[in-house]
């Protein structure tokens, strides 16, 4: 059964490229995920792991959809930060922003 795409607010495309993966990021987007299923909120989130983004050097990054941020260095450890913060309340974690669209 798919998701139903309807009542999704926000999307997080999470870089699963050779060097976001060497700097984490498959842990980040494991706790991502397991953040939102703990806010109980995967009908208003959806995560997309995607292949390089051509932002390496700022690895993990995470694009958020629809606003257009995009963060760096965004590991593990900041996964319920992201979550709570901008992907539910819309503020931005204002020391991880590389680019506010």
């Amino acid at each position: 059964m798919a998701k139903d795409l309807s009542t999704v607010q926000r999307i997080a495309f999470i870089c699963n490229g050779d060097s976001c993966l060497k700097k984490g990021a498959a842990d980040t987007t494991t706790h991502i995920r397991a953040a939102i299923v703990q806010a109980g909120a995967k009908g208003q989130l959806h995560t997309v792991r995607t292949q390089c983004t051509d932002q390496c050097l700022h690895g993990p990054v995470v694009f958020i959809h629809p606003e257009g941020t995009w963060y760096q260095h965004l590991t593990a450890d900041k996964a319920a930060a992201l979550v709570a913060d901008h992907l539910l309340a819309g503020e931005l974690l204002a020391e991880s922003v590389l680019y506010q669209g």
